[in-house]
Protein backbone atom coordinates (compact mmCIF):
# COMPACT_ATOMS: atom_id res chain seq x y z
CA UNK A 1 0.00 0.00 0.00
CA UNK A 2 2.47 2.35 0.63
CA UNK A 3 4.50 1.42 -2.75
CA UNK A 4 1.71 1.87 -4.69
CA UNK A 5 0.90 5.24 -2.93
CA UNK A 6 4.52 6.63 -3.47
CA UNK A 7 4.58 5.33 -6.92
CA UNK A 8 1.14 6.48 -8.38
CA UNK A 9 0.17 9.85 -9.73
CA UNK A 10 0.74 13.14 -7.92
CA UNK A 11 -2.57 14.28 -6.68
CA UNK A 12 -4.36 16.60 -9.07
CA UNK A 13 -4.70 20.43 -7.88
CA UNK A 14 -8.24 22.36 -7.90
CA UNK A 15 -6.61 25.58 -8.90
CA UNK A 16 -4.30 24.40 -11.54
CA UNK A 17 -4.20 26.82 -14.45
CA UNK A 18 -6.32 25.01 -17.26
CA UNK A 19 -3.43 24.92 -20.31
CA UNK A 20 -3.99 27.00 -23.38
CA UNK A 21 -5.78 25.20 -26.32
CA UNK A 22 -2.90 25.46 -28.61
CA UNK A 23 -1.11 23.76 -26.40
CA UNK A 24 -3.31 21.11 -25.80
CA UNK A 25 -3.63 20.25 -29.34
CA UNK A 26 0.14 20.29 -29.08
CA UNK A 27 0.62 17.71 -26.56
CA UNK A 28 -1.82 15.64 -28.54
CA UNK A 29 -0.86 15.72 -32.22
CA UNK A 30 2.61 17.22 -31.91
CA UNK A 31 3.56 21.42 -31.99
CA UNK A 32 3.20 22.36 -35.62
CA UNK A 33 4.63 25.83 -37.31
CA UNK A 34 0.66 26.67 -37.17
CA UNK A 35 0.59 25.82 -33.28
CA UNK A 36 3.24 27.78 -32.17
CA UNK A 37 3.54 30.90 -34.57
CA UNK A 38 1.55 33.87 -33.28
CA UNK A 39 -1.41 34.83 -35.53
CA UNK A 40 -0.81 37.82 -37.82
CA UNK A 41 -3.21 40.51 -37.36
CA UNK A 42 -4.43 41.60 -40.67
CA UNK A 43 -2.80 45.88 -41.38
CA UNK A 44 -4.25 48.86 -43.10
CA UNK A 45 -5.05 48.29 -46.70
CA UNK A 46 -3.46 51.20 -48.96
CA UNK A 47 -7.83 53.07 -50.01
CA UNK A 48 -7.82 53.12 -46.01
CA UNK A 49 -4.09 55.09 -45.84
CA UNK A 50 -4.81 57.18 -49.07
CA UNK A 51 -8.26 58.32 -46.71
CA UNK A 52 -5.96 58.79 -43.91
CA UNK A 53 -3.44 61.05 -45.70
CA UNK A 54 -6.55 62.81 -47.34
CA UNK A 55 -8.23 63.75 -43.95
CA UNK A 56 -4.90 64.77 -42.49
CA UNK A 57 -4.18 67.52 -45.32
CA UNK A 58 -7.57 68.64 -45.23
CA UNK A 59 -7.12 69.53 -41.66
CA UNK A 60 -3.71 71.18 -42.08
CA UNK A 61 -5.46 73.18 -45.24
CA UNK A 62 -7.81 74.16 -43.28
CA UNK A 63 -6.06 74.97 -40.33
CA UNK A 64 -3.32 77.52 -42.25
CA UNK A 65 -6.13 79.51 -44.03
CA UNK A 66 -7.91 79.82 -40.65
CA UNK A 67 -4.39 81.10 -39.21
CA UNK A 68 -3.79 83.59 -42.22
CA UNK A 69 -7.05 84.89 -41.87
CA UNK A 70 -6.60 85.76 -38.35
CA UNK A 71 -3.13 87.59 -39.31
CA UNK A 72 -5.21 89.46 -41.74
CA UNK A 73 -7.61 90.73 -39.46
CA UNK A 74 -4.91 91.16 -36.55
CA UNK A 75 -2.96 93.90 -39.62
CA UNK A 76 -6.54 95.37 -40.25
CA UNK A 77 -7.30 96.07 -36.93
CA UNK A 78 -4.22 97.62 -36.01
CA UNK A 79 -4.10 99.85 -38.97
CA UNK A 80 -7.66 101.27 -37.86
CA UNK A 81 -6.24 101.94 -34.30
CA UNK A 82 -3.11 103.51 -36.05
CA UNK A 83 -4.96 105.99 -38.36
CA UNK A 84 -7.80 106.85 -35.22
CA UNK A 85 -4.58 107.58 -33.31
CA UNK A 86 -2.97 109.83 -35.85
CA UNK A 87 -6.66 111.64 -36.19
CA UNK A 88 -6.36 112.18 -32.77
CA UNK A 89 -2.90 113.44 -32.67
CA UNK A 90 -3.58 115.58 -35.70
CA UNK A 91 -7.09 117.03 -33.44
CA UNK A 92 -4.35 117.91 -29.92
CA UNK A 93 -1.89 119.21 -32.16
CA UNK A 94 -4.54 121.70 -33.53
CA UNK A 95 -5.46 122.67 -30.11
CA UNK A 96 -2.17 123.16 -28.96
CA UNK A 97 -0.92 125.67 -32.00
CA UNK A 98 -3.95 126.58 -33.97
CA UNK A 99 -2.84 124.67 -37.21
CA UNK A 100 -2.46 121.80 -38.73
CA UNK A 101 1.25 120.59 -39.99
CA UNK A 102 2.28 121.62 -43.37
CA UNK A 103 3.61 119.05 -45.69
CA UNK A 104 4.15 117.57 -48.87
CA UNK A 105 6.04 115.74 -51.12
CA UNK A 106 7.30 112.19 -50.84
CA UNK A 107 7.96 111.84 -47.46
CA UNK A 108 5.45 114.17 -46.46
CA UNK A 109 3.91 112.06 -43.54
CA UNK A 110 7.44 111.52 -41.85
CA UNK A 111 7.49 115.50 -41.86
CA UNK A 112 4.02 115.57 -40.28
CA UNK A 113 4.56 112.47 -37.91
CA UNK A 114 8.12 114.75 -36.73
CA UNK A 115 5.66 117.52 -36.40
CA UNK A 116 3.53 116.06 -33.95
CA UNK A 117 5.97 114.66 -32.04
CA UNK A 118 7.55 118.29 -31.52
CA UNK A 119 4.29 119.07 -29.28
CA UNK A 120 4.40 117.81 -26.24
CA UNK A 121 0.46 117.03 -26.13
CA UNK A 122 0.18 114.38 -29.44
CA UNK A 123 3.50 113.37 -28.89
CA UNK A 124 1.86 110.59 -26.22
CA UNK A 125 -0.64 109.54 -28.82
CA UNK A 126 2.23 108.76 -31.27
CA UNK A 127 4.70 107.05 -28.52
CA UNK A 128 1.57 104.66 -27.42
CA UNK A 129 2.02 103.34 -31.22
CA UNK A 130 3.23 99.43 -31.49
CA UNK A 131 7.16 99.50 -31.79
CA UNK A 132 6.71 97.39 -35.26
CA UNK A 133 5.31 100.34 -36.69
CA UNK A 134 8.50 102.15 -36.57
CA UNK A 135 11.50 101.75 -38.91
CA UNK A 136 14.61 103.37 -38.83
CA UNK A 137 17.13 103.85 -35.50
CA UNK A 138 13.93 105.22 -32.26
CA UNK A 139 10.92 106.37 -33.38
CA UNK A 140 11.75 106.86 -36.94
CA UNK A 141 9.66 106.77 -40.30
CA UNK A 142 6.03 105.38 -39.13
CA UNK A 143 4.59 102.72 -41.51
CA UNK A 144 1.35 101.00 -41.62
CA UNK A 145 0.76 97.23 -40.65
CA UNK A 146 1.64 95.80 -44.00
CA UNK A 147 5.18 97.74 -44.23
CA UNK A 148 3.77 100.54 -46.79
CA UNK A 149 5.25 103.75 -45.39
CA UNK A 150 1.90 106.15 -45.16
CA UNK A 151 0.66 109.37 -47.18
CA UNK A 152 -0.25 113.02 -45.51
CA UNK A 153 -2.53 115.44 -47.18
CA UNK A 154 -2.37 118.45 -45.42
CA UNK A 155 -5.13 120.95 -45.14
CA UNK A 156 -3.44 123.28 -47.45
CA UNK A 157 -3.70 120.69 -50.28
CA UNK A 158 -5.65 120.14 -52.93
CA UNK A 159 -6.62 116.84 -52.75
CA UNK A 160 -10.15 115.27 -52.73
CA UNK A 161 -10.02 113.42 -49.28
CA UNK A 162 -9.38 116.62 -47.34
CA UNK A 163 -11.96 118.60 -48.86
CA UNK A 164 -14.24 115.59 -48.18
CA UNK A 165 -13.31 115.85 -44.66
CA UNK A 166 -14.07 119.85 -44.38
CA UNK A 167 -10.70 121.32 -44.74
CA UNK A 168 -8.51 118.64 -42.23
CA UNK A 169 -5.27 116.64 -42.83
CA UNK A 170 -5.65 113.04 -43.59
CA UNK A 171 -3.31 110.41 -43.02
CA UNK A 172 -3.73 107.36 -45.96
CA UNK A 173 -2.69 103.65 -45.60
CA UNK A 174 -2.48 101.61 -48.83
CA UNK A 175 -3.88 98.60 -47.24
CA UNK A 176 -3.44 95.26 -47.66
CA UNK A 177 -2.34 95.47 -51.46
CA UNK A 178 0.66 98.04 -50.70
CA UNK A 179 -0.67 100.12 -53.57
CA UNK A 180 -2.65 103.80 -53.23
CA UNK A 181 -4.75 103.71 -56.50
CA UNK A 182 -2.52 106.53 -57.96
CA UNK A 183 -2.75 104.90 -61.78
CA UNK A 184 -5.14 102.27 -60.94
CA UNK A 185 -8.38 103.67 -59.25
CA UNK A 186 -9.62 100.00 -58.53
CA UNK A 187 -6.83 99.75 -56.24
CA UNK A 188 -8.30 102.71 -54.04
CA UNK A 189 -10.90 100.06 -52.43
CA UNK A 190 -8.77 98.82 -49.81
CA UNK A 191 -7.16 101.85 -48.77
CA UNK A 192 -7.72 103.46 -44.77
CA UNK A 193 -8.00 106.91 -43.91
CA UNK A 194 -7.27 108.45 -40.55
CA UNK A 195 -10.56 110.27 -41.04
CA UNK A 196 -12.76 107.91 -41.55
CA UNK A 197 -10.62 104.29 -40.91
CA UNK A 198 -13.04 101.87 -39.14
CA UNK A 199 -15.38 99.33 -41.25
CA UNK A 200 -17.85 102.50 -42.09
CA UNK A 201 -14.95 104.15 -44.04
CA UNK A 202 -17.63 104.27 -46.85
CA UNK A 203 -20.10 106.85 -45.24
CA UNK A 204 -17.91 109.49 -46.68
CA UNK A 205 -18.18 108.18 -50.60
CA UNK A 206 -20.28 110.24 -51.55
CA UNK A 207 -19.13 113.24 -50.19
CA UNK A 208 -15.66 112.05 -51.80
CA UNK A 209 -17.11 111.93 -55.19
CA UNK A 210 -18.49 115.04 -54.78
CA UNK A 211 -15.39 116.78 -53.97
CA UNK A 212 -13.96 115.49 -57.29
CA UNK A 213 -16.56 116.84 -59.27
CA UNK A 214 -15.59 120.45 -61.17
CA UNK A 215 -17.08 123.44 -59.53
CA UNK A 216 -18.28 124.69 -62.96
CA UNK A 217 -19.83 120.88 -63.28
CA UNK A 218 -21.31 121.34 -60.07
CA UNK A 219 -22.75 125.00 -60.92
CA UNK A 220 -24.05 123.45 -64.41
CA UNK A 221 -25.82 120.66 -62.54
CA UNK A 222 -27.68 123.38 -60.45
CA UNK A 223 -28.89 125.55 -63.29
CA UNK A 224 -29.84 122.44 -64.88
CA UNK A 225 -32.25 121.60 -61.76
Amino acid sequence: MHVRERIGTPPQTANRTPWHPDVRRGLAGGFTAETVAPRARPGMTLIEMTIVVIVVAAGLFLLVGWMDGLRRSAKHDLAVRMLADLDRALARYHRSTGFYPASSGPISADRAVADLFSQERSRPVLEALPTALWIGPGLGNLVDPWGTPLRYHSAESDSPVVKANNGRPVFVSAGPDRVFGDLDPAALGDDLRSDDPGPEALRLQSALRDAMIPDKEQTRGQEDD
